[in-house]
């Protein structure tokens, strides 16, 4: 394609006079005059005869071409865009145009007809492909060329008599929509291998199923043709070699084995049993001559003792003992061979219930880590001390708004679990004291129903912030420990951290066998919090070796770290 197409072909000045030669034209030429005011006269495109030209007023002759013409160009250089002006089409368009006004080119001296022509293609162009998205290329070429089905004529003189426009989108839109396709086939892949995935692995299943059912059929059906059988090594050994016979040495082996065992454990049990006469004739505990005599009684002695089980114990009365008072002592001989323990020594059959109730209502983070920490440590810290542990069995609560068992009244080992903390919200400190009578009475219920001496229970109370249930909590405390009508009314240990009143503690301490602290001015609730697990931790040890030994537990109570006792404002 030439960069620039010319109409007006030639521009002359008309001369007059009887000499002049009249000029011809062709038919492809239309010729246009002016005069020397700019009025322009085409006289049907003919040129003026001789006559005309010798009285002529017009000053200029112009020849204009009528040509038609026929150009395919792309739009490079003013992509047309798609929806949203992000994509562009490439365009190729096949147009033809002639001058059907010649008059018109001569008085907007065209002097290109390209740029007349590209110029109202790409303005019309425009607006329509703006209407369809870049995916759609076929709907805005049709709409392109439904504009030019039939001619138009542009104000510059010039008709369109045909256009025709193929529509491609660019590079960058075909990356787009080549990605657009290829994720569309990806999706259509994984649809379908979803479908198979599924539909093989509900087959898979039923046919799960299907054996599952069968093998449980199979199963009661077995177990049905078993009932009333004997159940021992022999008839074990049986039922396995009837569905293995191949494996007859194997099973002669374990029976073999079985024997030697039993054998040994008769011979053990044998040795203990002379050992344990030889003993008590050595101790003078009978004579040679009771021999004979006592054989019987004393062989099935020396078996009790050799598989020994737990004595039966008699059901222990609340009043004995208490904490403070003597333990009870019962007459079971310690073992000659190894030195006993002090609790073997005591002799104690017997059960402290110990409670740690914190209150978990303070957002402080430090606070209810240190307590988490020392909870963690309490049972390994606790079983350090065999002589005391199994005499305490320890109960943890947490309370807020309501009460949480985290730990229930049970025996402390070394691995024993211990759940964590939670903050919440509100402190109901009445809460707390009605859950601890009701659970304290069904707790001593259960230790004495097992034949235990139950000691009088402790509470470790930790107050951290002001009880929102105004005085309600001075009710529930004197339910608790008015020993006159609660027989069980436990000893309290409280002491107050953070935003805990004085005053709570100060009457908790006036109860009987309770006492009370404060954490001193300036401490930390978390550092307050971790001085009181360390007090918990000893005091559970004092406590519990008090009880092994019979001495009174306030002579070994120790003043907890970082407080002081209520009433004293040193």
């Amino acid at each position: 394609m030439t960069s620039t197409l010319p109409l007006i072909l030639s521009q002359e000045p008309v001369t007059r006079g009887m000499l002049t030669r009249m000029k011809v034209s062709t038919p492809s030429i239309a010729v246009v005059y002016a005069d020397a005011f700019g009025h322009v006269a085409s006289f049907d495109g003919r040129p003026l005869s001789w006559a005309q030209q010798v009285l002529t007023k017009y000053r200029t002759r112009y020849e204009v071409d009528l040509s038609d013409h026929r150009r395919t160009a792309q739009l490079d250089s003013t992509p047309l865009p798609s929806h949203g002006d992000t994509y562009f089409f490439k365009s190729t368009v096949d147009v033809g145009f002639r001058v059907t006004d010649p008059e018109a080119v001569v008085s907007r001296n065209v002097t290109d007809a390209l740029v007349v022509v590209y110029s109202h293609l790409i303005d019309s162009f425009r607006p329509i492909t703006r209407r369809h998205e870049i995916s759609d290329a076929a709907g805005a070429e049709t709409q392109l060329n439904l504009m030019y089905r039939t001619p138009v004529a542009l104000d510059e003189g010039i008709t369109i008599y045909h256009c025709t426009t193929r529509l491609l989108p660019d590079e960058a839109a075909q990356n787009y929509l080549r990605s657009l396709d290829a994720a569309g086939r990806t999706f259509d892949v994984n649809e379908v291998e979803h479908k198979v995935t599924k539909a093989a692995t509900q087959h898979q299943l039923e046919i799960d199923a299907m054996t599952q059912a069968a093998r449980l059929a199979a199963e009661d059906r077995e177990m049905k043709a078993m009932e009333g059988r004997r159940v021992d090594l022999q008839s074990l050994i049986l039922t396995h070699l009837s569905k293995h016979p191949d494996q007859t040495e194997y099973a002669l082996e374990l029976l073999h084995r079985h024997e030697l065992a039993q054998a040994a454990h008769r011979d053990l049990n044998d040795q203990r049993s002379l050992d344990l006469t030889r003993y008590m004739i050595e101790q003078g505990l009978i004579q040679a001559v009771d021999v004979e005599v006592l054989r019987q009684q004393t062989v099935t002695r020396v078996q009790q003792i050799a598989s020994p089980s737990p004595p039966e114990l008699a059901a222990a009365s609340w009043d004995q003992p208490l904490p403070g008072e003597p333990a009870p002592v019962l007459s079971l001989p310690a073992p000659a061979a190894e030195p006993a323990t002090p609790a073997a020594r005591a002799g104690v059959s017997g059960a402290i219930p110990v409670y740690v109730a914190v209150d978990e209502s303070p957002a402080d983070p430090g606070y209810l880590q240190a307590l988490n920490n020392g909870l963690q440590a309490l049972p390994h810290d606790l079983a350090g001390h065999p002589d005391v542990i199994s005499a305490i069995r320890l109960g943890v609560l947490g309370y807020a708004g309501d009460v949480k068992v985290r730990i229930p009244l049970n025996t402390v080992a070394e691995d024993s679990f211990v759940p964590e903390l939670t903050t919440r919200d509100g402190a109901n400190l009445a809460a707390v004291l009605d859950d601890l009578r009701e659970r304290i009475s069904d707790d001593i219920s259960r230790l004495k129903d097992r034949g235990l001496t139950v000691g009088r229970p402790t509470v470790y109370l930790l107050c951290a912030a002001e009880s929102r249930d105004e005085t309600a909590w001075d009710a529930a405390l004197r339910r608790l420990t008015d020993r006159a009508a609660f027989r069980f009314a436990p000893n309290i240990l409280a002491l107050g951290i953070g935003a805990a009143p004085a005053e709570v503690i100060v009457r908790i301490a006036e109860k009987p066998g309770s006492r009370g602290w404060v954490a001193l001015p300036g401490i930390a609730v978390g550092d307050a919090a971790e001085s009181y697990m360390a007090f918990v931790r000893k005091s559970i040890v004092s406590l519990g070796r008090a009880h092994v030994t019979g001495r009174n537990d306030s002579d070994v109570m120790e003043q907890p770290e970082r407080f002081r006792p209520v009433g004293d404002r040193t």
